[in-house]
């Protein structure tokens, strides 16, 4: 028989499990909100939730069930580090969820639902007519035809020039063959993204409850598919250095509270970020169009780079160690981990696809002569760093004497 004492703690847990129940019931009632805000932006957030509770009466089950599904999905992500949701799940079922919003919504039309007339974006659903493409993107129409009419194709370049930018993604200063095919091949990439918005393969922006601005760019774009100067890279290869100073001296400001200069040299670069990011665009060019090899090799790479690094510094400097990841998920002899690869991954990616081409759109805009001197003036100060540091490396607390420290992971 219960007990009087335990009478009030069964219904305490018993009120906590109807309160969750009953959140939790509510979440799912909302669960379709982003997509009604993201299909007109024009409805207010009350007004989206008190909809989306609409559409879900009598679905909740249905989503329950579709979210036990991904179970299995979610414990192979959590074993895999987050990577197999990175590479397929968590865009299959973003999908699956975007699908089952067109299904609710269907029936929620279907049924002349409270408020499903706000649901308006028609073309999200079926394609748009081609007079009505046309119209709403004339200007595209006008560019695709000019580019079209103007355009002259251009031989792939070879020998060893064509090597260099096949295989390497390296331009040299004067390999005009190089430019000349590269800018044909944008132009062709131009005209066919062009077309696709004409023929309604892209969804019309311009066409949605709440247009979107939208500018046709004949100029050239951040497409990874492309070679770098040699003056170019140089200039990527100490901005990485650079960025990669900031970041850890940031770190080590923020668990430390104070300056320390990380790295084995005395000025503000750290040569592992610069190089590594370099050897990415460089020796896994033929990778760019298999972002999946390109993770994973360059996860190989820069972890092949980091261990020979910590050993070659070992070697060369009395034992001395400048990181030491002993006691970090799946480490080698404290010199690379887990947690470390993964960044390399992740970060290889975010150089080849965004930040290279992006920074070589920018450097491609200062006159050639000037930023060649730039890069001669940062190689002079580099070189005398690198011998200098060689007889007297950068030491000291925070640096080499990281014991106990929070910052011990320096590159």
């Amino acid at each position: 028989m219960q007990s009087f004492q335990s009478g009030p703690f069964l219904y305490q847990h018993e009120t906590y499990y109807n309160i969750g129940l009953l959140k939790k019931t509510k979440q799912f009632g909302s669960r379709q909100h982003p997509y009604i805000v993201a299909e007109n932006p024009n409805i207010g957030a009350r007004e989206a939730i008190s909809l989306s509770r609409r559409m879900m009466k009598g679905h909740k089950w249905e989503c329950f069930v579709a979210d036990l599904s991904f179970l299995g999905w979610s414990l192979l992500n959590l074993f895999t580090l987050g990577l197999s949701g990175i590479f397929y799940s968590n865009g299959y079922n973003a999908a699956f969820f975007v699908e089952y919003y067109v299904h609710v919504r269907g029936l929620s039309k279907d049924s002349g639902l409270e408020g499903s007339e706000l649901l308006s974006d028609e073309y999200l659903h079926s394609k748009a007519s081609a007079e009505t493409l046309h119209a709403a993107y004339g200007d595209v129409a006008e560019t695709v035809e000019q580019l079209s009419s103007n355009l002259v194709p251009v031989d792939k370049p070879n020998g060893f020039v064509g090597f260099l930018s096949e295989w390497l993604g390296v331009r040299i200063l004067h390999a005009r063959s190089v430019t000349k095919y590269e800018e044909y091949r944008e132009q062709l990439h131009q005209i066919d993204t062009g077309r696709e918005i004409l023929d309604g393969t892209i969804y019309p922006g311009r066409l949605a409850p709440a247009p979107m601005a939208f500018r046709f760019r004949e100029s050239r774009t951040v497409s990874s598919d492309r070679s770098y100067s040699l003056v170019n890279l140089v200039m990527m290869f100490f901005i990485f250095c650079f960025v990669g100073w900031v970041w850890e001296v940031s770190l080590a400001f923020i668990s430390e509270g104070t300056f320390v200069n990380r790295g084995t040299l005395h000025g503000p670069w750290l040569p592992i970020y610069g190089t590594g990011g370099v050897i990415i665009l460089i020796l896994l060019k033929k990778l760019r169009k298999k972002p999946l090899f390109e993770f994973l090799a360059a996860m190989v790479l820069c972890g092949g780079l980091e261990y020979f690094s910590s050993w070659y510094l070992e070697k060369t400097h009395g034992g001395q160690r400048w990181w030491d990841y002993t006691g970090y998920f799946l480490n080698l002899n404290g010199r690379i981990c887990a947690e470390g690869l993964l960044t390399f991954g992740l970060g290889g990616l975010a150089i080849v696809y965004l930040l290279a081409p992006a920074l070589d759109n920018l450097l491609s805009r200062i006159d050639t002569r000037k930023l060649t001197v730039v890069a001669v003036v940062l190689l002079a100060f580099y070189c005398v760093d690198q011998a200098y540091s060689a007889q007297h490396p950068n030491i000291g607390a925070g640096i080499t004497d990281y014991k106990g420290s929070a910052t011990s992971q320096v590159s």
